[in-house]
């Protein structure tokens, strides 16, 4: 009886020891991949992104004179990858990656902008809309990381104050810079019509522009009209099964 108990302890014990080293592995795989993901996007930044905004283009009359914060060298990035359709940033937190769009929405859900295999994956546009956020929702997928990289800091919106601290978001393309004016931020499941694109007609516009205004956790002063474009930026939420947490701004030219 004591042999058999003693074999049993001694199984438990290579069974606990083998589950520990697997463990301590999974968690140093994650950690270095952060720590790359980290290293290649801080080394785009250094690259193809400077403090301070220039007009990169023109897409009708600019509303105001503010300028991008930063000003990204678009020529030099589309080399890297001609994926590439935009810079998002958003001041004092971890959003600041290029925006890339593939012909489906799987190749850069765990894929960097050149291509090789990053788990946190790349911020992108859904397949279905314009590259150059010509229509009137785009939609901008991000992984929400649980170091706060790509667009985990989304969900912060839903705590007291974070909107009045972040109001707005920057959106960099080669033909135009704009100013994200954020007036939503709420849960929703992955396939609501939060992530519609097309509408028969301005009315129809103007109520999804108003039911997603009303769903939101924090009330604003945008004013949205017909002729206003948004983007909506999405990321995974843990509320229930298959939930996302989306924030919704109005596209406004700037320099």
């Amino acid at each position: 009886m004591k042999k058999s108990v003693k074999i049993l302890l001694s199984i438990l014990c290579v069974a606990f020891v083998c589950v520990f080293a697997f463990s301590g592995y999974k968690l140093y795989s994650i950690m270095h991949e952060y720590k790359v993901s980290e290293g290649k996007y801080n080394d785009l930044n250094s690259k193809f992104v400077t403090a301070g905004g220039k007009n990169s283009g023109e897409d009708g009359p600019l509303k105001n004179e503010e300028t991008s914060p930063i000003s990204v060298d678009f020529d030099a990035l589309l080399a890297e990858s001609d994926d590439v359709v935009g810079w998002i940033h958003s001041e004092n937190t971890a959003i600041d990656y290029p925006v890339v769009k593939a012909e489906d929405n799987f190749y850069y859900l765990h894929r960097f902008i050149d291509g090789s295999y990053n788990g946190g994956g790349s911020i992108f546009l859904d397949c279905l809309c314009a590259g150059d956020f010509s229509g009137k929702n785009t939609v901008i997928y991000g992984h929400n990381m649980n170091d706060g990289s790509m667009f985990a800091s989304l969900r912060d919106y839903r705590e007291d104050g974070y909107y009045a601290e972040h109001p707005k978001l920057y959106l960099n393309t080669p033909t135009q810079n704009y100013r994200i004016e954020v007036f939503a931020g709420y849960v929703t499941d992955a396939d609501s019509d939060t992530y519609d694109i097309g509408f028969t007609d301005d009315a129809a516009y103007l109520a999804f522009l108003e039911k997603m205004r009303s769903q939101s956790d924090f009330e604003t002063n945008v004013e949205l009209t017909a002729e206003d474009r948004i983007v909506t930026l999405s990321t995974c939420s843990y509320e229930y099964y298959d939930a996302r947490y989306v924030i919704q701004g109005k596209l406004v030219p700037i320099n």
